[in-house]
Protein backbone atom coordinates (compact mmCIF):
# COMPACT_ATOMS: atom_id res chain seq x y z
CA UNK A 1 0.00 0.00 0.00
CA UNK A 2 1.34 3.43 -0.98
CA UNK A 3 1.60 5.78 2.00
CA UNK A 4 -0.43 8.99 1.72
CA UNK A 5 1.46 12.17 0.91
CA UNK A 6 1.31 14.69 3.75
CA UNK A 7 3.82 17.34 2.66
CA UNK A 8 4.34 19.52 -0.40
CA UNK A 9 7.86 18.16 -0.81
CA UNK A 10 6.56 14.59 -0.60
CA UNK A 11 3.98 15.23 -3.29
CA UNK A 12 6.50 16.83 -5.63
CA UNK A 13 9.16 14.19 -5.01
CA UNK A 14 6.75 11.33 -5.72
CA UNK A 15 5.49 12.98 -8.89
CA UNK A 16 8.97 13.83 -10.16
CA UNK A 17 10.30 10.32 -9.47
CA UNK A 18 7.80 8.95 -12.01
CA UNK A 19 9.08 11.08 -14.92
CA UNK A 20 11.15 9.46 -17.68
CA UNK A 21 12.82 10.85 -20.78
CA UNK A 22 10.90 8.31 -22.86
CA UNK A 23 7.61 8.99 -21.14
CA UNK A 24 4.35 9.93 -22.87
CA UNK A 25 3.61 13.55 -23.76
CA UNK A 26 1.82 15.57 -26.39
CA UNK A 27 1.35 19.30 -26.77
CA UNK A 28 -2.16 20.60 -26.04
CA UNK A 29 -4.43 21.28 -29.00
CA UNK A 30 -6.10 24.64 -29.66
CA UNK A 31 -9.07 23.98 -27.36
CA UNK A 32 -6.77 22.77 -24.60
CA UNK A 33 -4.56 25.82 -24.94
CA UNK A 34 -7.67 27.96 -24.52
CA UNK A 35 -8.52 25.94 -21.41
CA UNK A 36 -5.02 26.60 -20.05
CA UNK A 37 -5.53 30.33 -20.65
CA UNK A 38 -8.80 30.11 -18.72
CA UNK A 39 -7.05 28.25 -15.91
CA UNK A 40 -4.52 31.07 -15.61
CA UNK A 41 -7.32 33.63 -15.32
CA UNK A 42 -9.05 31.49 -12.67
CA UNK A 43 -5.83 31.20 -10.66
CA UNK A 44 -5.28 34.95 -10.88
CA UNK A 45 -8.84 35.55 -9.68
CA UNK A 46 -8.84 32.74 -7.14
CA UNK A 47 -12.13 31.38 -8.45
CA UNK A 48 -13.20 28.45 -10.63
CA UNK A 49 -9.78 26.82 -10.60
CA UNK A 50 -10.95 23.23 -10.07
CA UNK A 51 -13.37 23.39 -13.02
CA UNK A 52 -10.76 24.58 -15.51
CA UNK A 53 -8.12 22.23 -14.10
CA UNK A 54 -10.43 19.24 -14.59
CA UNK A 55 -10.92 20.21 -18.23
CA UNK A 56 -7.18 19.71 -18.69
CA UNK A 57 -7.08 16.39 -16.86
CA UNK A 58 -5.68 17.69 -13.59
CA UNK A 59 -6.73 16.19 -10.28
CA UNK A 60 -7.29 18.71 -7.48
CA UNK A 61 -6.16 17.73 -4.01
CA UNK A 62 -5.12 19.42 -0.78
CA UNK A 63 -1.74 18.89 0.84
CA UNK A 64 -0.37 20.75 3.87
CA UNK A 65 -3.11 23.34 3.63
CA UNK A 66 -2.58 24.09 -0.06
CA UNK A 67 -4.57 23.14 -3.10
CA UNK A 68 -2.55 21.18 -5.65
CA UNK A 69 -3.31 20.48 -9.31
CA UNK A 70 -1.71 17.21 -10.39
CA UNK A 71 -1.59 15.78 -13.90
CA UNK A 72 -1.27 12.06 -14.58
CA UNK A 73 2.45 11.49 -15.31
CA UNK A 74 1.60 8.25 -17.12
CA UNK A 75 -0.66 10.09 -19.57
CA UNK A 76 0.23 11.99 -22.71
CA UNK A 77 -1.51 14.93 -21.01
CA UNK A 78 1.15 15.04 -18.30
CA UNK A 79 1.06 18.81 -18.34
CA UNK A 80 2.16 19.83 -14.89
CA UNK A 81 1.99 20.00 -11.15
CA UNK A 82 0.87 23.23 -9.48
CA UNK A 83 0.80 24.18 -5.82
CA UNK A 84 -1.59 27.09 -5.48
CA UNK A 85 -0.94 30.06 -3.21
CA UNK A 86 -3.02 30.70 -0.12
CA UNK A 87 -3.98 34.14 -1.45
CA UNK A 88 -3.74 35.96 -4.78
CA UNK A 89 -0.44 34.93 -6.41
CA UNK A 90 2.41 37.38 -5.86
CA UNK A 91 5.14 35.20 -7.40
CA UNK A 92 5.45 32.19 -9.69
CA UNK A 93 8.26 29.77 -8.89
CA UNK A 94 8.89 27.75 -12.04
CA UNK A 95 10.57 24.37 -12.52
CA UNK A 96 10.51 23.66 -16.28
CA UNK A 97 12.87 20.67 -16.35
CA UNK A 98 12.06 18.34 -13.42
CA UNK A 99 14.09 15.13 -13.34
CA UNK A 100 16.33 16.44 -16.13
CA UNK A 101 17.63 19.33 -13.98
CA UNK A 102 18.32 17.31 -10.84
CA UNK A 103 16.55 18.51 -7.66
CA UNK A 104 15.55 21.92 -8.94
CA UNK A 105 12.05 20.97 -7.84
CA UNK A 106 13.24 20.61 -4.23
CA UNK A 107 14.57 24.17 -4.26
CA UNK A 108 11.33 25.42 -5.78
CA UNK A 109 9.20 23.75 -3.13
CA UNK A 110 11.37 25.20 -0.35
CA UNK A 111 10.82 28.70 -1.74
CA UNK A 112 7.06 28.20 -1.97
CA UNK A 113 6.88 26.79 1.55
CA UNK A 114 8.48 30.00 2.82
CA UNK A 115 6.26 32.28 0.72
CA UNK A 116 2.57 31.42 1.22
CA UNK A 117 1.47 33.72 -1.63
CA UNK A 118 3.78 32.09 -4.17
CA UNK A 119 2.53 29.65 -6.80
CA UNK A 120 4.62 26.61 -7.69
CA UNK A 121 4.54 25.71 -11.39
CA UNK A 122 6.30 22.53 -12.49
CA UNK A 123 6.36 20.87 -15.87
CA UNK A 124 4.57 17.54 -15.94
CA UNK A 125 7.05 15.58 -18.03
CA UNK A 126 10.76 15.14 -18.61
CA UNK A 127 11.96 17.70 -21.15
CA UNK A 128 12.64 14.97 -23.75
CA UNK A 129 9.34 13.12 -23.31
CA UNK A 130 7.32 12.76 -26.49
CA UNK A 131 10.16 14.04 -28.68
CA UNK A 132 10.48 12.63 -32.22
CA UNK A 133 13.52 10.49 -32.96
CA UNK A 134 15.00 13.22 -35.14
CA UNK A 135 14.68 16.03 -32.59
CA UNK A 136 17.75 18.27 -32.71
CA UNK A 137 16.70 21.52 -31.08
CA UNK A 138 14.90 22.39 -27.88
CA UNK A 139 11.91 23.64 -29.84
CA UNK A 140 11.60 20.16 -31.40
CA UNK A 141 10.90 18.71 -27.94
CA UNK A 142 7.21 19.26 -27.11
CA UNK A 143 7.75 18.85 -23.36
CA UNK A 144 10.59 21.39 -23.12
CA UNK A 145 8.22 23.99 -21.72
CA UNK A 146 10.83 26.74 -21.35
CA UNK A 147 11.05 26.83 -25.14
CA UNK A 148 7.51 25.92 -26.18
CA UNK A 149 4.85 28.64 -25.96
CA UNK A 150 2.14 26.06 -26.73
CA UNK A 151 2.61 24.17 -23.44
CA UNK A 152 0.16 24.37 -20.54
CA UNK A 153 3.09 25.49 -18.37
CA UNK A 154 3.84 28.41 -20.70
CA UNK A 155 0.18 29.40 -21.09
CA UNK A 156 -0.40 29.49 -17.33
CA UNK A 157 2.77 31.50 -16.72
CA UNK A 158 1.91 33.92 -19.53
CA UNK A 159 -1.64 34.37 -18.28
CA UNK A 160 -0.50 35.24 -14.77
CA UNK A 161 1.95 37.78 -16.17
CA UNK A 162 -0.63 39.31 -18.51
CA UNK A 163 -3.48 39.49 -15.98
CA UNK A 164 -1.59 40.29 -12.80
CA UNK A 165 1.98 41.18 -13.74
CA UNK A 166 3.21 38.38 -11.47
CA UNK A 167 7.02 38.12 -11.12
CA UNK A 168 8.64 34.85 -12.15
CA UNK A 169 11.64 33.00 -10.72
CA UNK A 170 12.71 30.05 -12.85
CA UNK A 171 15.13 27.34 -11.72
CA UNK A 172 17.50 25.40 -13.98
CA UNK A 173 20.60 23.23 -13.72
CA UNK A 174 23.85 22.87 -15.62
CA UNK A 175 26.77 20.44 -15.57
CA UNK A 176 29.67 21.56 -13.37
CA UNK A 177 32.00 24.15 -14.85
CA UNK A 178 35.17 25.67 -13.42
CA UNK A 179 34.83 28.78 -11.28
CA UNK A 180 31.03 29.11 -11.29
CA UNK A 181 28.23 27.69 -9.15
CA UNK A 182 25.30 29.84 -10.25
CA UNK A 183 24.40 32.05 -13.19
CA UNK A 184 21.62 34.58 -12.60
CA UNK A 185 20.03 36.56 -15.40
CA UNK A 186 16.85 38.27 -16.54
CA UNK A 187 16.65 36.31 -19.78
CA UNK A 188 15.13 38.57 -22.41
CA UNK A 189 13.63 40.83 -19.72
CA UNK A 190 15.29 43.70 -17.89
CA UNK A 191 17.00 43.70 -14.51
CA UNK A 192 15.14 43.96 -11.23
CA UNK A 193 15.59 44.29 -7.49
CA UNK A 194 14.78 40.60 -7.13
CA UNK A 195 17.58 39.71 -9.53
CA UNK A 196 20.13 41.98 -7.85
CA UNK A 197 19.22 40.74 -4.39
CA UNK A 198 19.40 37.13 -5.55
CA UNK A 199 22.93 37.69 -6.87
CA UNK A 200 24.01 39.45 -3.68
CA UNK A 201 22.54 36.86 -1.34
CA UNK A 202 23.85 33.85 -3.27
CA UNK A 203 27.34 35.36 -3.28
CA UNK A 204 27.09 36.09 0.45
CA UNK A 205 26.21 32.44 1.06
CA UNK A 206 29.54 31.40 -0.46
CA UNK A 207 28.47 30.49 -3.99
CA UNK A 208 30.47 31.66 -7.01
CA UNK A 209 27.90 33.69 -8.91
CA UNK A 210 28.08 35.08 -12.41
CA UNK A 211 25.57 37.05 -14.42
CA UNK A 212 23.97 36.04 -17.66
CA UNK A 213 25.86 37.23 -20.71
CA UNK A 214 29.29 37.08 -19.08
CA UNK A 215 31.96 35.31 -21.16
CA UNK A 216 31.55 31.57 -20.81
CA UNK A 217 27.98 31.88 -19.54
CA UNK A 218 26.17 33.02 -22.66
CA UNK A 219 24.41 29.68 -23.09
CA UNK A 220 23.11 29.85 -19.52
CA UNK A 221 21.49 33.27 -19.86
CA UNK A 222 17.97 32.18 -20.85
CA UNK A 223 17.55 34.78 -23.58
CA UNK A 224 15.46 32.39 -25.72
CA UNK A 225 13.30 31.34 -22.80
CA UNK A 226 9.63 31.97 -23.65
CA UNK A 227 8.66 32.95 -20.09
CA UNK A 228 11.39 35.59 -20.09
CA UNK A 229 10.18 36.91 -23.42
CA UNK A 230 6.66 37.24 -22.07
CA UNK A 231 8.05 39.17 -19.10
CA UNK A 232 9.95 41.45 -21.49
CA UNK A 233 6.77 42.24 -23.43
CA UNK A 234 4.88 43.13 -20.26
CA UNK A 235 7.73 44.82 -18.40
CA UNK A 236 7.57 42.37 -15.49
CA UNK A 237 10.18 40.63 -13.36
CA UNK A 238 11.85 37.45 -14.60
CA UNK A 239 14.80 35.87 -12.80
CA UNK A 240 16.50 32.92 -14.49
CA UNK A 241 18.65 30.94 -12.05
CA UNK A 242 21.08 28.29 -13.33
CA UNK A 243 22.69 26.08 -10.70
CA UNK A 244 25.60 23.66 -10.98
CA UNK A 245 25.11 19.95 -10.47
CA UNK A 246 27.40 19.89 -7.44
CA UNK A 247 25.36 22.63 -5.81
CA UNK A 248 22.09 20.84 -6.52
CA UNK A 249 23.38 17.58 -5.05
CA UNK A 250 24.04 19.25 -1.67
CA UNK A 251 21.03 19.60 0.64
CA UNK A 252 22.64 22.47 2.54
CA UNK A 253 23.49 24.39 -0.62
CA UNK A 254 19.99 23.86 -2.01
CA UNK A 255 18.67 25.26 1.25
CA UNK A 256 20.90 28.32 0.89
CA UNK A 257 19.63 28.95 -2.64
CA UNK A 258 16.03 28.80 -1.43
CA UNK A 259 16.86 31.18 1.41
CA UNK A 260 18.59 33.59 -0.99
CA UNK A 261 15.66 33.71 -3.41
CA UNK A 262 13.12 33.98 -0.60
CA UNK A 263 15.05 36.84 0.95
CA UNK A 264 15.38 38.56 -2.41
CA UNK A 265 11.63 38.40 -3.03
CA UNK A 266 10.82 39.69 0.44
CA UNK A 267 13.29 42.57 0.11
CA UNK A 268 11.65 43.64 -3.15
CA UNK A 269 8.14 43.66 -1.71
Amino acid sequence: MIAPVTSLAGLVDRFTASLRSGGPYRAPDEAERAAADALAVAIAAGDGVAHHAAALGFTTTTVAGRAALVADPCSERSWGLLLLPRAEPSLVVEVPHPAADLRTEQIGVAIVEALPDALYLQAGAHRHAGAPAGARTRADCPADVAHRPDSVFARVAAGLVAHRGVPQVQLHGFADRPDVDAVVSAGAATGSVVLEETVTRLAASGERVRRGGEPGCEDLSGTRNVQGRVAARHGTVFVHVELSRSLRRSARRRERVAEAVTGAVRSAT
